[in-house]
């Protein structure tokens, strides 16, 4: 917690008073704009600071300033709840864990995820980047597949940030090379939808970010040089996409000077949709910065945390608008007349807590402090009410910017901020595991498949699971081997699959897990607040070491 210090005059004169969070008072009784009281107020700040000598009586001894270590390594505080649900034993445990990474090592996950993205390669001379495309359909002609990218990508960036805090979390934990390439691809892949979205060499508005930005096409060969694989052939084309769309909530047009990679197309107004799961996923940037134990994974990564911190400072700094541009490349806001996928802010006035977790994670990233109002525990806003029953898709919005809010304060040292919103984590948590029988949730047909992964993800931000939530966990997982293990085509390059169009990715049931969150333990293993208070739901001995994934 920062502490009030006297002797730091500057910090002084605004504080007024000094609150057990280090965030200024107001006491009603002095104006900081008369330079006469202010002149005052400095000169008995500084004899405050002075104190007596050393020795005589009186004499006061100023504290050394202790910073809050950046990133935070650990939990600072005690969190439990009480458990419910039937124990799971280490042993059943163990085996859940093999049975899970024996999936892994067998689609070698990190390696298919960078064969079968999508985006630019080194080789064309431009950026490189990779990002999971949604709308994607793939060819195979003998030695070569290719993935044409055919939609407009409104919300790539879900799965692709689930896949970076996979890569950056499972490259930490066991130093694979493979999983540092990924980490590399996909920091580059967010940076990506920013540096695509600049119009030309002047933009004044150089950090908005786009839904989707569509390149030139590129053909070339995962050779053992730049991607140590085994020379096969991909051909990446997004001719498909370059269609203008005008859509309520999306625009896809052409973007002719582009400074990065030149004439290409984009789709704007980059919403609440994925920005959710992105201030979620960016925590962990300044990990792997820190921790990286190649430099071309730290380089990449650096240049994404300065680009998100850009972005967010663009959305505080323009009253929680996330800006968009249009034909003309001149930045603007959504108004809230129009729709509310652009803004933080368009219900304030009718409760100022609408919202606040999605400021409060924006403002950290931004600032690495508070700048908007005190958001309690992030419960009970009227939003929170409207938003969920109004849509199902609203609740995975409001849940990921909780977890962002929580994560983003442990990663900067707020911790008492921290405590009180995993206490409300912990609320919508037990409300989503007993839910109420009008409640919108379980009606949706992916809720348990969603539910699950936010379990182990709340999990990362220090949230201690019962065994019912584990055993809710193990359920989805272990049907998700079921489903995935016999897939045919995990290597659409091999021998066995026949020439012409190639389903690529398996689609999970509602009792499975999306493929692309599959080792979303890895960010649970390698985070640094999982809470000892927790059920053992998985062995991380097991998951840090591939030499035992398997049964």
């Amino acid at each position: 917690m920062k502490r009030c210090v006297v002797g730091m005059l500057l910090l002084a004169l605004a504080a007024l008073g000094c609150g057990s969070d280090g965030t200024a008072e107001d006491t009603g009784s002095v104006d900081p704009g008369d330079p006469d009281i202010m002149e005052d107020l400095v000169a008995d700040v500084a004899a405050d600071a002075v104190g007596d000598a050393p020795g005589e009586p009186g004499a006061e001894t100023m504290e050394e300033v202790v910073e809050p270590e950046f990133p935070a390594r650990s939990l600072p505080f005690e969190f439990t709840r009480p458990d419910e649900g039937e124990p799971i034993s280490p042993e059943e445990v163990t085996a859940f864990t093999k049975k899970v990474t024996g999936l892994w090592k067998k689609i070698d996950w990190a390696r298919w995820i960078l064969r079968t993205s999508e985006g630019v390669d080194v080789s064309t001379g431009t950026d490189d980047f990779l990002g999971w495309y949604n709308d994607v359909h793939a060819t195979k002609d003998g030695d070569t597949v290719t993935f044409a990218v055919v939609g407009g990508e409104h919300n790539m960036w879900i799965a692709s940030s689930k896949v970076l805090a996979e890569a950056i979390n499972g490259y930490l934990l066991t130093g694979d090379w493979t999983w540092g390439k990924l980490t590399e691809q996909y920091c580059k892949g967010l940076t990506a939808v920013v540096k695509g979205f600049v119009w030309d060499e002047n933009d004044p508005a150089p950090y908005l970010m786009a839904r989707a930005i569509f390149p030139h096409d590129n053909a070339f060969t995962l050779d053992a040089g730049t991607w140590k694989d085994d020379g096969r052939k991909k051909v990446v084309t997004f001719e498909g996409s370059k269609k203008e769309e005008w859509n309520w909530n999306a625009q896809t047009f052409a973007w002719p000077h582009n400074p990065t990679w030149g004439d290409i197309w984009i789709t704007n107004m980059r919403s609440k949709d994925d920005v959710r799961a992105i201030v979620l996923t960016t925590m962990f940037l300044p990990y792997v910065i820190a921790d990286a134990m190649d430099d071309f994974v730290r380089e990449a990564c650096q240049e994404t945390m300065d680009t998100m911190v850009g972005f967010n400072k663009d959305i505080v700094d323009h009253d929680y608008y996330i800006r968009t541009k249009g034909t003309d490349g001149v930045a603007h806001k959504i108004p809230c007349s129009d729709q509310d996928l652009g803004s933080y802010n368009c219900y304030t006035d009718i409760d100022p807590t609408n919202e606040c977790c999605q400021r409060l994670a924006t403002d950290l990233i931004a600032y690495g402090e508070q700048r908007t109002e005190d958001c309690g525990n992030c419960i009970g806003s009227m939003y929170d009410a409207f938003a969920s029953s109004a849509h199902f898709y609203n609740v995975p919005i409001i849940w990921d910017y909780h977890m962002a809010a929580v994560g983003n304060a442990l990663v900067y040292g707020k911790n008492d901020m921290a405590l009180m919103l995993l206490d409300g984590l912990k609320q919508r948590i037990d409300r989503y595991m007993h839910p109420e029988v009008d409640d919108p949730e379980p009606k949706s047909g992916s809720w348990f498949r969603e539910l699950s992964a936010l379990l182990v993800q709340t999990a990362s931000v220090g949230l201690p699971l019962t065994w019912l939530e584990a055993r809710q966990v193990h359920k989805q997982w272990t049907q998700a081997v079921v489903e995935f293990q016999d897939f045919p085509n995990w290597d659409p390059w091999a021998d066995s699959v026949p020439d012409g169009p190639v389903q690529f990715r398996p689609h999970a049931s509602g009792d499975s897990i999306d493929i692309e969150a599959i080792t979303l333990f890895m960010q649970y293993c390698n985070s640094p607040f999982r809470n000892p208070a927790g059920v053992p739901f998985v062995d991380c001995d097991v998951v840090a070491d591939p030499t035992q994934w398997g049964e």
